[in-house]
């Protein structure tokens, strides 16, 4: 390992976390510099003579992550063309280490709306792919968030909030199913636009699950109008028409669960407090009991 070290502090301290790690061996730094951080992992920009690269540091601790199930995900999913490819994991040290897309930015749809088959095209590519990866439960995945929030942090008003989920996920799983590998985090940050290339980063969350959370992710984090929504999921049919059957029930019935999953998401987390709440107003607008299974059950 060259010892041409960084001079500032936090560049020292990310040339000293890759030097852990024989993949950077005899490597000369060039650049370095701390990207976004999420609630799970740190981000790292690292620019070496040898190339560009995003290293990624797990914190410790995280429960419900396979970090082999996110690197197989991944895997398949540069191998499709649609994901920066992975290059080490190391567990012991708790950091994945993927291509850098440079010159990338991220994705704006008030900016980028003209990508939109594009992103529907890579999405399409994603859900095709052949991964061996739990499936998700809806409602089994609805209690363990429930378990991680305090109980005093829980109001009647919640109360009532966590009763419609429930009785949304019953709903759901009435319902035609259309099991694919979704990516389950699908957000302007985890779309990357790299001269005129649309990529889909960040799996650490990618499952099997049904095709309509991927796309109520998109409609809800992306902020599309109904105008919007409908030339999306017109789009996505086009790709795979088996998706067509009970698509708008499945779809708001995933648009209430993943906004409640966003929701109990922050609300566990500390100094989440403010996105719970933008989370938890989101779900009030899809009263489950607008779906014919939610009458059924009731």
């Amino acid at each position: 390992m060259a010892q041409q070290l960084p001079s500032t502090a936090t560049e020292q301290r990310i040339w000293h976390l890759c030097q852990r790690l024989e993949f950077f061996a005899n490597h000369v730094p060039l650049a370095l510099q701390k990207l976004a951080a999420s609630s799970t992992n740190d981000n790292y920009y690292v620019h070496t003579q040898r190339g560009h690269y995003l290293v990624r540091h797990y914190k410790p601790g995280v429960a419900g992550v396979c970090r082999q199930q996110e690197l197989r995900c991944q895997h398949a999913a540069a191998a499709a063309g649609v994901a920066p490819a992975p290059l080490c994991l190391n567990n012991h040290q708790r950091i994945l280490i993927s291509d850098f897309l440079t010159h990338s930015r991220h994705f704006d749809w008030e900016l980028h709306h003209t990508h939109l088959l594009q992103l529907v095209e890579k999405l399409v590519r994603l859900h095709k792919l052949k991964v061996q990866t739990p499936v998700l439960d809806p409602f089994v995945y609805l209690q363990q968030l429930r378990d991680k929030v305090f109980d005093a942090a829980w109001s009647a008003d919640d109360e009532q909030d966590w009763q419609r989920l429930r009785t949304a996920a019953s709903a759901f799983s009435l319902l035609p199913g259309d099991q694919v590998l979704c990516h389950m985090d699908l957000h302007s940050g985890n779309i990357l636009l790299q001269h005129q290339q649309l990529w889909l980063i960040d799996y650490e969350y990618c499952q099997q699950a049904d095709s309509a959370f991927d796309l109520a992710a998109l409609c809800l984090n992306l902020q599309l109008n109904t105008k919007e929504q409908e030339q999306l999921l017109n789009l996505y049919l086009q790709f795979r028409p088996q998706a067509r059957q009970d698509i708008a029930q499945r779809l708001q019935l995933a648009s209430l669960l993943y906004s409640g999953f966003c929701w109990l998401w922050y609300k566990s987390l500390e100094g989440g407090a403010d996105k719970a709440k933008l989370a938890q107003l989101t779900l009030r607008q899809f009263p489950c009991q607008h779906s014919d299974a939610a009458k059924t059950l009731s």
